[in-house]
């Protein structure tokens, strides 16, 4: 099994990354200093491609730390891709604090085909692949937590109708949760929603790789979720409550102008462009 194998690589790599070392700078995006890139960013990106040139032939690998300037979502409509996210939660690794993991979405003639989840910090990795799900830790899902916060991940420059969204969505949020919770890792903040920590996942705006991998684990999780997928970014809302997807859609789409589409297992997503 394919993804199976590749979560042992990056598990080990996770493992031998203890030396501070891995934690160094090694650039700042785009002038935001949340946005860093650490030596352990560029050795998954690295140990992802050596993996896709070497087992996955006729695999093409889409990576944070590789994307070239002209990539786009619709490209993922034909062939057969490797969606990575070396390293969710960068600046947390870099500055020692909690909050970071692997992600990798398979995606093939534009349908998610399995994905690969490893969070270092939890033990755990979380694989779907041939209509299978494998946890290292096995557990059961979990109903949200009545005091349950909202996970809310947005990027530093958003559009004038996005920033509209968001100050309604944050009023959205104190009316029906605890508050809002942000701490620099969406793949950390969906693992903790199907854990029944957070009561529902916003990413506003996000880009693909941030969230593409936990599709299928959503879907088999049971949680209830809309997306809208745009040429360079991506937008996901997720609860076990219906009502509030369909709220918070709403308003995004009210905003934005944006429709939203259900995740189906083996159909092909549905991009914008």
């Amino acid at each position: 099994m394919k993804l199976l194998s590749l979560s042992a690589l990056v598990c080990n790599l996770f493992s031998s990354a203890a030396a501070g070392e891995m934690r160094t700078v090694q650039k700042v995006k785009d002038h935001q200093l949340r946005d860093v890139v650490t030596l352990l960013d560029q050795s998954l990106h690295d140990l992802a491609a050596i993996y896709v040139e070497t087992r996955m032939p006729g695999c093409k690998l889409i990576s944070e730390e590789g994307a070239p300037n002209n990539w786009c979502s619709s490209l993922l409509g034909k062939g057969e891709w490797l969606v990575v996210d070396p390293l969710d939660g960068t600046n947390n690794y870099a500055l020692s604090m909690p909050g970071f993991g692997f992600m990798a979405a398979h995606v093939v003639e534009g349908k998610v085909d399995g994905s690969v989840v490893v969070l270092p910090e939890q033990d755990i990795y979380i694989v779907v692949e041939a209509d299978e799900v494998l946890v290292s830790q096995p557990f059961a899902p979990s109903p949200a937590a009545a005091s349950g916060s909202i996970y809310y991940a947005y990027p530093p420059k958003l559009s004038d109708a996005a920033i509209q969204s968001r100050a309604k969505l944050i009023n959205l949020i104190d009316e029906q949760s605890s508050g809002l919770y942000r701490y620099g890792s969406s793949c950390i903040g969906l693992y903790n929603l199907i854990r029944g920590r957070h009561m529902a996942f916003i990413g506003h705006g996000i880009r693909i790789w941030d969230a593409l991998a936990y599709f299928p684990i959503l879907e088999r999780f049971g949680m209830f979720f809309k997306y809208h997928i745009g040429d360079t970014g991506l937008v996901l809302v997720a609860s076990s409550n219906q009502d509030f997807v369909d709220e918070t859609c709403s308003i995004i789409s009210s905003s934005e102008k944006i429709n939203f589409s259900f995740f189906v297992n083996d159909q092909k997503l549905v991009i914008s462009t």
